[in-house]
């Protein structure tokens, strides 16, 4: 039977989810139009006041914008497993929404609602019974739930023997002797299969790691093979030139570092396929290497945003559900 979800872990995932849902829309929408002029003018609007220099910051800003992206994905996944009682997605939740709070408490009095929001999220999910929820669902069962204590009242040579249901001692077998058995033939020890949160895990590793070098390594040729057409078209484009003049850079810097960036993304993705078949043997070092190397991928693909959302995601995902207790036990059983 299982422990029915407190009212106060499900508000706080459902704020959660929603709060970055919005968030991602809204980040997802201005990183896309970032070159436009609508765009362009009302952050200039935004930081004139401030006495900033809109050309040394926007850059800068446009960073922080794909950060906060990055932030509000993961706080959309980290909202929907928390739900489910999985106590990593919890505390990254919390973090999240901690860390958004102070940030929006600063922005001033439009920050404040968004404030208030993101302590509640924080309260909720440490609030009495959702310590009380969660310790149940990850096999920590506090006592004021139930257990018995673990304290005798006698020492354990005086304790009686345990008794059968006619009264009787309990007959207890006697002791294993390898002796007895040694020239018994030992009985093979199936493996245990393999968890459905590590087959996730690997599907997805798998398949981000093959499309991204499958289309980063298609780009790059290109930018390789076709670099004077390349920067030709940015020259001749007045929209594309003009995105170029707003950051500050010129065509050739452009495709210089499009071909160092698609270059990083092939070279992660290639490593994303190798960790993937090592974790798919089920080796403690190849869960380490998984992880590793999808936090290198939602790094690279941030820099690529918005085109990079997807594999932001996935990588989410897959630690996700490697951090589940069946995945590192499943792990660890080598």
């Amino acid at each position: 039977m299982s422990t029915p979800r407190p009212r106060s872990v499900t508000l706080a995932c459902v704020y959660g989810g929603l709060g970055g849902v919005l968030a991602t829309v809204a980040l997802y929408e201005t990183l896309a139009n970032w070159g436009s002029i609508e765009v362009q003018e009302a952050l200039r609007s935004g930081l004139e006041p401030l006495g900033a220099d809109p050309s040394a910051v926007l850059p800068t800003l446009r960073w922080i914008v794909m950060g906060l992206l990055v932030c509000s994905i993961a706080a959309t996944v980290f909202s929907f497993y928390a739900a489910r009682g999985h106590q990593q997605s919890r505390i990254g939740l919390s973090v999240i929404a901690g860390l958004g709070a102070v940030t929006f408490l600063a922005t001033g009095a439009a920050g404040i609602l968004p404030a208030v929001l993101g302590s509640l999220i924080v309260y909720l999910l440490w609030s009495a019974p959702a310590r009380q929820w969660f310790a149940v669902v990850n096999g920590r069962t506090p006592l004021s739930l139930g257990t018995e204590p673990s304290v005798s009242g006698a020492p354990a040579e005086f304790r009686p023997p345990p008794q059968s249901s006619a009264g009787q001692s309990a007959v207890q077998p006697p002791p294993y002797d390898p002796a007895q058995h040694a020239g018994l033939p030992q009985q093979p020890v199936a493996p245990a299969g393999r968890p459905r949160p590590v087959g996730l895990a690997l599907i997805i590793a798998g398949l981000g790691s093959l499309f991204g070098a499958l289309g980063s390594g298609l780009v790059l040729l290109a930018l390789v093979a076709m670099r004077d057409q390349v920067i030709a078209q940015y020259d001749d484009n007045d929209l594309l030139r003009g995105q170029l003049d707003s950051a500050g850079i010129s065509a050739e810097q452009m495709v210089t570092i499009g071909t160092w960036l698609f270059g990083s993304w092939l070279v992660v993705s290639v490593l994303g396929l190798v960790a993937t078949a090592w974790a798919a043997s089920g080796g403690p070092m190849g869960w380490w290497a998984l992880i590793v190397i999808s936090v290198l991928t939602a790094g690279i693909a941030a820099l690529g945003l918005p085109v990079g959302l997807l594999w932001i995601l996935g990588a989410v995902v897959v630690i996700v559900q490697l951090s589940r207790p069946e995945a590192k036990e499943w792990f660890r059983r080598a």
